[in-house]
């Protein structure tokens, strides 16, 4: 995959002429400063060199008001100069626009390590609900696409010419993210549980990339989104539709959710390895079954209640988690009696009164992404806002995957 960012010759907003003036000028001015001390420095070296000048012939020089006068006032000219474009381009950038009916308002939560947004209520009261993770397409060496990527549903579509402004914030448990669009010339943090705010107007019709622009943990560098410019009455017409995108509606089989989700950000699926959160593959290991029978767990919410810590030590923990781990296969441990009682004889939970220990069933994966969960890798968020359907195709998707 390509980890190349795209937009800095790329001129598409409103921003980008006085953004340009501004930041060559001070690169100028800061230029003819630079030579203008250091030119004659190295020129007086040369000239004045040891070689070439006797004591006899140095004289002293008290003052010299021409000059003394000229490397105040030009220094604080060009300080000057500095300041006003660049105050008068930050009241640009920091300025939001008065909020008209056209005016396009979205809210964009990024996470690790994805971005969301969600728009207001079209005139039929629905709600567009779009974002996740993305993955740029392949490109060989002559630019050609030779690996389709999931741009889809994790775009932020806008109209042309239109005020667009972005109200942003992170999960309270999340860090620091930055939402870079280099084409814009636009930039702001995304701070968790405060809502920072920016804007643009899109001058050109077009895609281009979104980047998270502050370094924020494993997979920083593939935080990438992409704004889709589109013209006005084919983003009028997606908007007021109940179409995921106006591309038409993205896939929704467990693989895409998982995708769209950001799951496969922390959790390997195909492999065993552990990345932030354990591999997926299978519904436990030996590890994990130890440290919720050494730890218990009171997060999930079912209606047994909290698992308490210690239910089984020594040989028979080891026994248990041997055995869970392989698929509760071959000849049933006495020592399972103890989990029996609220898992069941065959494990699968009781009618949902207690976790399933065989596969990722519904209940427990609505469990999880309503309430999150902490295990010995750490924390996993809450998704409040995924639906019953999506939970249970990633169930079913991450069952299917199991050994």
């Amino acid at each position: 995959m390509s980890n190349t960012l795209e937009g800095f010759s790329t001129h598409a907003s409103s921003f980008n002429a006085d953004h340009e003036f501004a930041f060559w000028l001070h690169v100028w001015i800061s230029i003819a400063l630079f030579l203008s001390v250091v030119a004659p420095m190295l020129y007086f070296a040369w000239k004045y060199r040891a070689d070439k000048v006797k004591n006899e012939d140095i004289g002293t020089l008290t003052h010299h008001t021409g000059l003394e006068l000229a490397w105040t006032i030009i220094p604080i000219i060009a300080v000057m100069v500095f300041f006003y474009y660049g105050n008068t381009t930050l009241q640009m950038f920091r300025t939001l626009p008065t909020v008209t009916d056209d005016t396009v308002v979205v809210k964009v939560e990024g996470s690790k390590w994805k971005w969301k947004y969600e728009y207001a209520a079209n005139k039929d009261g629905y709600v567009h609900k779009i974002g996740g993770a993305y993955e740029k397409p392949v490109k060989d060496e002559n630019g050609k696409v030779i690996e389709e990527g999931t741009m889809g549903i994790t775009a932020l579509y806008v109209p042309v010419n239109t005020d667009v402004i972005l109200e942003m914030t992170a999960p309270v448990d999340d860090v620091i993210h930055a939402f870079y669009i280099p084409a814009f010339r636009m930039k702001e943090d995304v701070v968790p549980g405060r809502t920072t705010k920016q804007w643009f107007h899109a001058t050109k019709v077009g895609e281009y990339d979104v980047e998270c622009a502050e370094y924020c943990g494993t997979d920083h560098s593939y935080m990438y989104s992409r704004v889709v410019v589109l013209p006005k009455a084919e983003y009028d017409a997606w908007f007021n539709s109940t179409e995921n995108t106006p591309k038409g509606n993205y896939a929704k089989g467990g693989d895409a959710l998982v995708q769209r989700h950001g799951c496969t950000q922390c959790h390997a699926i195909e492999t065993d390895k552990v990345i932030v959160g354990p591999s997926l593959k299978s519904r436990w290991t030996k590890e994990r079954v130890l440290d919720v029978i050494h730890n218990g767990q009171d997060q999930l919410g079912y209606a047994m209640g909290p698992m308490p810590a210690g239910m089984a030590t020594g040989a028979d923990a080891e026994e248990i988690a041997a055995y869970v781990a392989g698929g509760m296969k071959g000849e049933k441990p006495a020592s399972f009696a103890a989990c029996s009682s609220c898992h069941g004889e065959d494990g699968k939970g009781q009618y949902g009164m207690a976790p399933s220990l065989v596969g990722y069933d519904t209940t427990f994966m609505s469990h999880v992404f309503k309430k999150g969960k902490k295990g010995m890798n750490g924390g996993m968020p809450a998704y409040p806002d995924m639906t019953e359907e999506e939970i249970s195709t990633i169930a079913k998707y991450l069952d299917d995957k199991a050994k």
